[in-house]
């Protein structure tokens, strides 16, 4: 198990390191220009040329690289190009936002795929799985943004129950920010839990097939211990893996939802950097989320091999 994990975690910093060089050369290498943003289309050749001597953006692109790969190995995230504000606090604000909805959406997104995915899988080919099957397939099939309309439409417009946006700290008002943050997390949840489902159900069904859950119906067990007590751990491993995958597009695929509903996260702070071509804010928040799904990537191959120490010994670890 140890050099199981080892392993893991020497692939980890290549990775990272990879991805920061693959993300800084494809933002620079975008059409548009901060200065032109900052300054704006009427501004002289010399004021462009003065902005970006002033902030290193004249200097060869594998030169402003290492000096800000330099800075991030410091902590120092930079300024904004735009309003000269440190990125890094910025930065830390915006993150706990952005985990809290990508934790409530999992958490939304699991409490329907397991249950209604075991139940498909044990009533398989019947009514049940039918309906549930059907289920998943409109839940994939729906924009997540759409979706946000919609409930905003409905809980907001239509019923008056949940206000359509805005953010309160979970520390300062626990209720109010259940309350503004209920929808979004339903919104990425709810179209996240159709794969899951299907994954769970494919599991299940597998494990379904075993003998030793052949003897335990045999015996007369109960639809609920064969389900729990006796398959569902087995179909977790599958199950985790995707659900790593997921909980990483979750946090990845927050930019548009935290828009609608006006959440100051990691996602609204990327589209910030994005329109107002401001590199640091881009930069920062992108390589952040890339941190987050190379952590839970990780954390879902340790589970797994927890779970199952077969995994350790096909990689090779003990």
């Amino acid at each position: 198990m140890i050099r199981f994990l080892a392993a893991r975690l020497a692939a980890y910093v290549p990775t990272l390191f990879a991805i920061s060089i693959i993300l800084f050369l494809a933002i620079h290498v975008a059409p548009g220009s901060p200065a032109q943003v900052s300054l704006g289309i009427n501004a002289t050749p010399e004021a462009i040329e003065r902005f970006e001597r002033e902030h290193g953006l004249d200097r060869p692109l594998y030169e402003q690289y290492v000096n800000w790969l330099y800075e991030v190995l410091k902590g120092d995230f930079g300024e904004s190009l735009q309003s000269g504000a440190p990125v890094g606090p910025e930065l830390l604000s915006r993150l706990y936002v952005t985990l809290e909805l990508a934790i409530l959406a999992f958490i939304i997104a699991n409490l329907i795929a397991v249950p209604l995915g075991c139940l498909a899988a044990y009533h398989h080919q019947r009514t049940v799985d039918n309906t549930f099957i059907f289920l998943a397939t409109l839940m994939g099939s729906m924009p997540n943004f759409w979706l946000a309309t919609l409930l905003i439409l409905l809980l907001t417009v239509t019923l008056g129950w949940l206000p359509s946006g805005g953010y309160v700290p979970l520390g300062e008002a626990p209720l109010e920010n259940l309350r503004l943050m209920i929808m979004p997390a339903l919104s990425l949840g709810v179209v996240s839990s159709a794969l899951l489902l299907r994954i769970m159900r494919t599991g299940m069904l597998e494990v379904f097939s075993s003998d030793y859950i052949r003897t335990a119906v045999a015996k007369g067990a109960g639809q609920r211990v064969v389900i729990w007590r006796h398959a569902l751990r087995n179909a977790l491993i599958p199950y985790l893996t995707v659900g790593g995958v997921e909980f990483s597009l979750l946090f990845g695929g927050v930019v548009i939802v935290e828009n609608i509903f006006l959440l100051p996260g990691v996602g609204q702070l990327a589209l910030i950097g994005i329109t107002q071509r401001d590199y640091p804010y881009l930069l920062a928040s992108v390589l952040l989320i890339a941190v987050v799904v190379l952590t839970a990537n990780l954390i879902v191959d340790v589970l797994a091999a927890w779970l199952d120490p077969r995994v350790v010994r096909t990689a090779g670890g003990s």
